[in-house]
């Protein structure tokens, strides 16, 4: 184990120390749930970390994407986000992939899940399609005011957010604020650690809703 990891140590057997050393994870968007997401997994120690978005930072960005300031407007996010990363010298490959989310998206073959960090449901459908089509589970999550919402889709196991959400692509930029998108990122985080750790209680068929201003969290069963 990397020695900046030893206080994670007593609670991860050596198979588990070894799943999250190799695991490699796609984020896409590098906004305010990407940016939280690289983060969380940077400190984890995990392999590689694919960051998916092709915006430039936008002062409106700056309450909750945590990798950027004022000095970072105008330039391209995976870029600035994978400088952030890299200052603090540790081993997590940070990997910037300054590209739109497309149908005919080529993905790499070494993904092993896949999070949602986008703020529309359209391009949310257009990711899940990629990872039903790869077979990769996905991690979604989504955040209005101070509500966050956490669902996983596990290709062949659960329901699809196409399902559950159909008629949802209103691409409207949702108000948020930034302890909501934290809070949710990090759920977001421990739901792909479970899976890959094959851990009890993992969201199947489920939709984890989290409001921040009340401390009220719900889970709410889906039909497949």
């Amino acid at each position: 184990m990397k020695n900046y990891l030893a206080r994670q140590k007593d609670i991860l057997s050596e198979t588990e120390e070894k799943r999250l050393e190799n695991l490699n994870i796609m984020i896409a968007g590098a906004g305010g749930l990407g940016t939280n997401q690289a983060v969380q997994f940077q400190r984890l120690g995990i392999n590689k970390i694919y960051l998916y978005d092709y915006d430039q930072v936008e002062l409106s960005n700056l309450n909750r994407q945590i990798c950027y300031g004022r000095n970072d407007i105008g330039r391209y996010k995976v870029d600035v986000a994978a400088e952030f990363l890299n200052n603090f010298e540790l081993d997590t490959e940070i990997i910037p992939c300054r590209k739109k989310i497309k149908k005919n998206l080529d993905l790499l073959q070494d993904i092993d899940i896949i999070m949602d960090a986008f703020d529309n449901f359209t391009s949310r459908f257009i990711l899940e399609e990629l990872a039903v089509e790869n077979n990769i589970p996905m991690i979604h999550g989504g955040i209005e005011g101070w509500f966050g919402q956490v669902m996983n889709i596990i290709p062949g196991k659960t329901a699809l957010l196409k399902d559950v959400f159909a008629g949802a692509e209103n691409d409207k930029k949702p108000a948020v604020i930034s302890p909501a998108v934290s809070i949710t990122a990090n759920y977001q985080v421990v739901e792909a650690v479970k899976i890959v750790l094959e851990k009890p209680d993992i969201l199947i068929n489920k939709l984890l809703l989290i409001n921040v201003l009340t401390g009220e969290i719900e889970k709410i069963d889906i039909n497949r």
